[in-house]
């Protein structure tokens, strides 16, 4: 708004002039026209209260209401020029004021609020883009590692089950052996193998299902099985060795004194062999379930080793979901609300239907007339059609006749 207009408009001194002159008389005018007007309303007002309305009264009504809008007109008339500068007033300084405001359309401040609004958004989805990205990077690595971590117990549970195979026949061997087959077994148990089969590695086959995470790497996977089952074979053949052969050469040692008990059970009599066979049993039952233990207790080691591992685990992928949520550098602050878009109009149905069944059905009826005063109105004139009036059809809706006198 130039110097100019602002003079033209506020301090123009003929415009001070009439002000002050015509103002005082207009308003006396106008003070004097609303007075006599309401006094005589009165005097008919009383008569009505008095007596009740007859003809000869409400034509005095009639016509009185007719002075009363050409008094409204005259003193209209009379403060126009005078409110209208006030009104130019006002408009300059309301004009001068939303010049400035960021909240009204087409302001500076409004256009500049609007490229932040812009660029927040823009810096929004680029930071939103990127915790995507994050969030699947961080995914698919732990997917991988839970994959990794899944097919090495695979092959350590199928080591384990086969290790178990070969003590378990060890035993069976050993409790097998008699007088009359004592050679031959004691033969098969020293020349049995401690030493894992040159081809077992290519027997293992991992059966772990593969996340969907990484399921592009497919073709990937054979190759990362093949290098965890070749960093655990020579722990493999390690284990294999030295609890096979630790038990079968603690079979072998109790060899001769077996076989001294075998001999004295044949020479005994029937209650006293009864009595030595069932210590044999007992005693080879307890070796076995020694190692059976042994072998438990390993296996709960390894469990408790996994389990702190995995707790590891969680703890480090909470630091690094932390990470993805914390952006970086600078970022300008926001308020983020959500802000509904109708597609058709049934989402509008939609949300009405939502506003009422959380706040629409508790109101007042008069509360909710004045939200529906648009949609009231309409169907009073869909009512008032003098062709084709139409009703709402309803026990909750009756309608009222309005009559005024012309």
């Amino acid at each position: 708004m130039s110097e100019q207009t602002t003079d033209l408009t506020i301090v123009r001194k003929e415009n001070v002039q009439m002000i002050a002159q015509s103002a005082p008389q207009i308003y006396k005018d106008n003070t004097t026209s609303s007075e006599r007007c309401s006094e005589y309303g009165q005097k008919l007002l009383a008569q009505i209260k008095a007596n009740g309305m007859n003809d000869e009264l409400d034509m005095q009504c009639a016509n009185y209401i007719n002075k009363a809008r050409n008094t409204v007109k005259k003193m209209n008339t009379n403060r126009s020029a005078i409110t209208k500068i006030f009104d130019q007033i006002r408009s300059e300084f309301t004009g001068m004021e939303n010049s400035v405001d960021p909240n009204k359309t087409g302001s500076i401040p409004y256009q500049i609020q609007q490229e932040r609004n812009a660029y927040a958004a823009r810096k929004r989805e680029e930071e939103e883009r990127r915790r995507r990205e994050e969030v699947i990077r961080q995914q698919r690595e732990q997917a991988l590692s839970r994959y990794k971590q899944d097919v090495e117990d695979d092959f350590k549970r199928q080591f384990n089950v086969y290790t178990t195979n070969a003590t378990n026949e060890l035993t069976k061997l050993n409790s097998g052996l008699t007088l009359e087959n004592y050679e031959a077994q004691c033969k098969t148990i020293r020349e049995y193998p401690v030493t894992l089969p040159a081809d077992y590695g290519n027997k293992l086959n991992s059966t772990v299902l593969i996340p969907t995470e990484i399921a592009d790497m497919r073709d990937q996977l054979p190759g990362i099985r093949s290098s965890i089952l070749s960093k655990l074979m020579q722990q493999f053949r390690e284990q294999f060795q030295f609890e096979v052969a630790e038990y079968r050469d603690s079979i072998i040692d109790m060899l001769p004194s077996k076989k001294a008990e075998l001999e004295r059970m044949q020479k005994a009599n029937e209650e006293e062999k009864a009595r030595m066979a069932a210590e044999l049993k007992a005693r080879e039952q307890a070796e076995a379930a020694r190692i059976e233990a042994e072998r438990k207790r390993k296996e709960e080691e390894e469990a408790a080793k996994k389990k702190m591992q995995a707790e590891a685990s969680e703890i480090g992928n909470l630091f690094g979901q932390q990470a993805v949520v914390s952006p970086a550098g600078y970022q300008p602050k926001t308020s983020v609300k959500k802000r509904i878009h109708f597609h058709d109009a049934q989402g509008v149905l939609a949300a009405v239907s939502m506003w009422w069944s959380k706040e629409g059905q508790f109101m007042s009826v008069e509360d909710l007339a004045k939200i529906f005063k648009k949609q009231i109105t309409f169907c009073e004139k869909v009512a008032n059609d003098k062709d084709h009036p139409e009703f709402i059809s309803s026990t909750s809706v009756s309608y009222d006749e309005e009559v005024k006198a012309k």
